[in-house]
C-alpha cells in the first residue's frame, strides 16, 4: 500500500528541469492531453501539471491538477521508470470537462502511457 503514496520528491519543480523536459523530452498527444516525457536518471519518476490560464475557472484547473495526481498516484506500475512527466490538459479537454468522467480521463491517460512505452 506505501507504494501507492505521492512523495514530495517525486513532484517536478525547478525551472531547470521544466527547462529540460519542454527541450529535450519527447511528446505523447491525445485530444485532451499532451504529455512530455523524459529520462531522469533517477531510480523514480517525477510529474508535474501545467494548466493554462484560459483552462475554465480556477475551480476546474485545480480539479483537472487532482485528477492527474490521482490517477498517477494509483498507476504507478503503469509508468516506465526513471522519467520526468509534464502532463498538459489541452483546450478541448476544457470545453467538455463538465461532461467527462474521471474514469474517462484517466482510460485516456492510461492509453497515452502504454503508446509511450510502445516507442
Amino acid at each position: 500500500m506505501s507504494d501507492q503514496k505521492l512523495r514530495k520528491k517525486e513532484r517536478l519543480k525547478y525551472s531547470r528541469n521544466f527547462k529540460r523536459a519542454f527541450e529535450k523530452g519527447k511528446r505523447v498527444i491525445s485530444s485532451y492531453f499532451v504529455i512530455i516525457y523524459v529520462e531522469n536518471d533517477l531510480e523514480y519518476n517525477r510529474i508535474s501539471t501545467v494548466v493554462k490560464k484560459d483552462f475554465g475557472k480556477a475551480i476546474q484547473r485545480n480539479k483537472v491538477k487532482r485528477y492527474i495526481r490521482e490517477i498517477y498516484r494509483t498507476n504507478k506500475k503503469d509508468f516506465p521508470l526513471g522519467y520526468d512527466f509534464v502532463f498538459i490538459p489541452r483546450k478541448s479537454l476544457s470545453d467538455n470537462f463538465d461532461k467527462i468522467s474521471y474514469s474517462e480521463i484517466e482510460e485516456v491517460i492510461l492509453s497515452m502511457v502504454k503508446r509511450m512505452t510502445k516507442e
